[in-house]
């Protein structure tokens, strides 16, 4: 996915209604190329979000049985 149609597909239509209807909400990422390119990156200006390593085992919870099954 490009970072032109993340915007225009998922941040546009669902994520920016969202967070302005929940004054305080943070919006949570991982760092895929799309979601850091500028584009997205400018259009999030105003939404705080909170930074996550790319690949992070925090978002997959099948990397936990992976790690366990390799012990």
């Amino acid at each position: 996915m490009t970072a032109q149609r993340y915007v225009h597909d998922i941040l546009q239509p669902h994520v920016m209604p969202l967070i302005q209807r929940l004054s305080e909400a943070i919006f949570q990422r991982d760092n895929d190329r799309s979601y850091t390119a500028r584009v997205s990156q400018d259009y999030l200006s105003t939404v705080t979000t909170l930074p996550w390593p790319t690949r992070s085992p925090d978002l997959s919870p099948i990397e936990h049985i992976w790690n366990n099954l390799g012990r």
